[in-house]
């Protein structure tokens, strides 16, 4: 299908253009500062201004001072609420002229309640304030003004009686004074509950409420309906009892015609995008679409809809309504036709021009066709008033949208084929670094440990040498693997920051011990410096700062021969965040200029050749360079050849939000507290247990061995246990899902809440959700180091509680309160129903995606959840849809599922909480 031709949007925008620019009222727009946006010609022409003089000027400047200030209080309640009706403010005029105005103003918004624009319609009420000034100091200027006025005015007794009434109001209602006498405000009503509401008079009787105002449809003399603004005001006598009303009433017939112009104008605008939306709709559901709103939008009680491949036809019915075929002179039921059995069609197929038809049934034929021949026929019947050229442009549009929507759903289908396909490459090279850095840090994991475990046992010092260079390799193949796998992190976008209260002294104090050995090795003085002014505790990633410390200084000890590398940490920028300088200095052999830009490239080395002094893959710097910037910061180098470098890079960072708190015990101290454990050591990895075993025993833990999630469940039935460290890969069952049995209670009741820790080798971002939403308490990273273990091992058992899980949500299902504050009681019940008609097809679509594991349907019906909850004000419901929505875009199949299941069970409490309300509204 070919796209909607150009010619065609552009003809309708200039439409709505013209009907904006042409309005009988001054119409205007702002933007969210308040600045003008557009003014149509009675705007300029009322103040005497040319639009040049307008555009981007704020709204207050064309006011008075007080008025301005007026404006400023009112317009962030206009941004909050959207509306706002008849507020008063005085305009300056470009001859200096003040006016009074009446200004009402709507505003609009985009999907995500963002503030987009205003319309705003300005009576001029200048001559109106002026009369009720004249009216308030002298009986004889009431009397001249109450005649003369150009609104209507009245005063009507407590029953509704007309006691005395004016001129204009006799003219807006069609009667003469002396018919208008001998009538009630109710007679006039054109609707059955009356001129005024009893709730109003009531209140006003009462003196809760006196003066009020309204909008109501009357009954013309001649018969027509006419639109009155009234404003009402109750006058009580000296002793404080009602005597009459005084009324004013402004004829708004015609601002209410436009505003339904504009309504429809509005209301076919969402028609199309609610069209181009419409991206996996077949043909049929389409036309069905299309007819609805060609119907609505032309207000007429029959319709039909057919496609023909060519001009010459046949036509397939897509959609039409029951007696529109045989208006047409077609067969019924039919669901194909020729152009030629009906008259009427087949001359609107040959001159391919709308026909509008008066007799013998009011009927709108209006073809569309695209550059492929395709030709398109709206057909809408039995409208009361005749049909108009306006009601031909929007059955254009929707043609047209029905026609371009073909081909645009192509388009979409290629791009998402195209993304699927990138997704799939982005999970594909996801799983093979989760895979492989389990594969490569398992293996290590056991080189690392039965070494560390061999040098416990002081074995010989040619043993003992040949070990430490075993381990020091060890842990220089581990460097290489981390870094490859954080660079490859940082390109898919998976880096994980946990930032956490921290010591900045202590953390780097720890850091550096491992390099002052090095340092001594080399004949190196290593200096560390904090200035005074840096904090002491900060709240941020200790982890990843201290990561790109620990590859400035390695760099610099590995290229400085003699002389000092010098740490120093200083206060660049205090404040909520902060920013923190860490540099380091060495004397060692210099960077050239000219090679200087190459250091924080990828894979990037000053020495290329084969024969290289120093080793290292040239990740550290360019991984070094994406965690500063991704903590806020910036690095740089300033280096002479032959005379040192010097590193400096910042990051942001925010005050700590607690206090000081005591250090986590050291691996020593907390070993000696584990005399008696009871562990289960879940390890499928005959080195790793062996080693993890040996450290276990020798802190006084009792272990016991199990090599697959199945043999874990099986122990714990047998035997209970203080703790288990579980392996996340092993054969026949999982470590997560082992876990997740755990908590089900398969292992007993006793084991509930036992606590679990993880041993994973696994290490991209959303691994540690994945493993902590499976019920698992704590984890630790393979290769495993003890005194990590020990302290993870204390954290955990030093918990409160029986068992760590999600809580429930306490927050309130929907807020309610937020509605009946602002006197929308019956509106939230409104959207409270819809929410309870449309909910389960949402949730069924949800279960069905996921057991279908389709994550994008999944997340689209989050998406769905998530449009409906807001309104409701369902705080819980809508962060879990949004939490559930990013899992199903990212594919996280566990997130999904987690996920769905907290969606559930929230819409649940939703959907009841709902039920309640409603029931006592009754």
């Amino acid at each position: 299908m070919a796209d909607i031709p150009r010619g065609h949007i552009e003809m309708t925008m200039e439409g709505v253009r013209s009907l904006y620019e042409k309005a009988p009222v001054m119409l205007h727009s702002i933007d969210g500062q308040g600045r003008l946006l557009s003014v149509n010609a009675l705007w300029r022409e009322v103040l005497g201004y040319d639009l040049a003089e307008v555009l981007g000027r704020h709204l207050g400047e064309f006011m008075t001072e007080a008025s301005r200030a007026a404006l400023a209080e009112t317009l962030p309640l206009f941004l909050r609420d959207g509306l706002l009706t008849d507020k008063a403010y005085r305009m300056v005029a470009r001859d200096g002229r003040e006016l009074d105005v009446l200004l009402s103003a709507v505003g609009e918004y985009d999907a995500a309640g963002r503030f987009v624009r205003s319309l705003a319609a300005i009576k001029d009420v200048t001559e109106n304030r002026r009369a009720e000034a004249a009216l308030a100091t002298s009986d004889a200027l009431f009397r001249m003004a109450f005649e003369n006025a150009n609104e209507g005015l009245s005063i009507v007794d407590t029953k509704g009686r007309f006691l005395r009434v004016n001129e204009a109001l006799c003219r807006f209602f069609g009667y003469d004074e002396a018919t208008l006498l001998s009538l009630t405000v109710n007679d006039l009503a054109a609707s059955e509950d009356g001129a005024v509401s009893p709730r109003f008079l009531s209140l006003a009787l009462a003196g809760v409420r006196e003066h009020f105002r309204f909008e109501k449809r009357y009954r013309h003399a001649s018969g027509s309906e006419i639109w009155g603004r009234v404003s009402a005001r109750l006058v009580r006598d000296a002793a404080g009892d009602p005597l009459y009303f005084i009324c004013h009433v402004l004829d708004v017939t015609e601002s209410r015609r436009t505003a339904e112009q504009l309504s429809l104008h509005a209301n076919t605008l969402e028609a199309l995008l609610l069209l181009g939306r419409m991206r996996e709709a077949d043909f049929p559901e389409l036309g069905a679409f299309v007819l609805s709103r060609a119907v609505a939008l032309t207000a007429s009680q029959g319709g039909l809809v057919a496609l023909a491949e060519s001009d010459a036809g046949p036509f397939a019915v897509l959609a039409a309504l029951p007696g529109t075929r045989s208006a047409l002179g077609l067969a019924t039921g039919s669901a194909t036709f020729e152009a030629a059995a009906s008259a009427t069609l087949a001359a609107v197929c040959q001159t391919l021009r709308p026909a509008m038809i008066e007799a013998p049934a009011r009927q709108l034929v209006v073809p569309v066709r695209d550059e492929s021949k395709s030709l398109l026929l709206l057909v809408v019947t039995d409208k009361a008033a005749a049909y108009g050229t306006d009601d031909v442009r929007r059955l254009e549009l929707l043609g047209e949208g029905l026609l371009g929507h073909a081909k645009e759903r192509r388009r979409e289908q290629d791009l998402t084929r195209a993304r699927r396909q990138a997704e799939a490459a982005s999970q594909a090279k996801s799983g093979f670094l989760a895979n492989m850095s389990h594969e490569i840090r398992t293996p290590l994991s056991g080189i690392i440990g039965l070494a560390q475990m061999t040098l416990t046992q002081n074995p010989r010092p040619e043993i003992r040498e040949n070990l430490e260079l075993v381990l020091d390799s060890s842990r220089s193949l581990l460097a290489i693997v981390n870094d490859i796998l954080d660079f490859s992190k940082i390109e898919a976008g998976k880096m994980e920051f946990l930032p956490v209260d921290f010591d900045l002294r202590d953390t780097l104090d720890r850091t550096m011990k491992p390099f002052q050995f090095s340092a001594r090795q080399k004949g190196l003085v290593l200096i560390i410096r904090v200035e005074p002014q840096v904090p002491g505790r900060v709240h941020g990633d200790p982890d990843r700062i201290m990561q790109v410390v620990r590859n400035l200084v390695g760099n610099a000890l590995k290229f400085t021969e003699q002389g000092e590398v010098e740490v120093a940490l200083s206060l660049a920028r205090p404040g909520d965040p902060m920013l923190v300088a860490c540099s380091v200095r060495d004397t060692g052999i210099g960077i050239p200029d000219d090679r200087q830009h190459e250091l924080f490239q990828v894979f990037s080395q000053l020495e290329s050749t084969r024969t290289k002094r120093f080793g290292g893959t040239g990740l550290g710097l360019a991984i070094s360079r994406r965690l500063v910037e991704m903590m806020g910061g910036s690095i740089d180098v300033e280096s002479v050849a032959g005379q040192g470098s010097t590193f400096t890079f910042t990051v942001s960072l925010r005050p700590a939000t607690e206090g000081p708190q005591e250090a986590l015990p050291r691996a020593e101290a907390a070993a000696g507290g584990f005399s008696g454990l009871r562990v289960l050591l879940a390890e499928d990895n005959q080195v790793n247990r062996l080693f993890l075993k040996h450290f276990l025993a020798e802190a006084g833990c009792q272990v016991r061995l199990a090599g697959s999630g199945l043999q874990v469940l099986e122990q714990l039935c047998r035997e209970p246990a203080d703790l288990v460290l579980m392996d996340i890969q092993m054969p026949e069952m999982d470590g997560a899902e082992a876990t997740r049995r755990i908590r089900d209670g398969e292992a007993g009741e006793a084991a509930r809440g036992m606590p679990v820790v993880a041993l994973t080798a696994y290490s991209m971002k959303g691994d540690r959700e994945r493993f902590l939403s499976a019920g698992l308490d704590d984890y630790v990273s393979k290769p495993v180091d003890v005194d990590e273990l020990f302290m993870v091992m204390r954290r955990v058992l030093d918990r409160p509680g029986e068992q760590i899980r999600p809580a429930a949500p306490t927050a309130p299902p929907m807020d309610m309160a937020y509605y009946e504050a602002r006197g929308k009681s019956a509106f939230a019940r409104e959207i409270c129903r819809m929410f309870l008609d449309e909910s389960p097809l949402v949730a069924a679509n949800l279960e069905k995606a996921v057991q279908a594991e389709n994550w994008e349907a999944a997340g689209d019906a989050a998406h769905t959840l998530l449009g409906m909850a807001v309104p409701l004000r369902a705080r819980v419901l809508t962060e879990e849809a949004r939490r559930l929505q990013e899992a199903g875009l990212t594919g996280d199949a566990d997130g999904c599922r987690d996920a769905c299941r907290i969606v559930t069970d929230e819409l649940d409490r939703v959907q009841a909480a709902i039920r309640a309300l409603l029931k006592e509204a009754r």
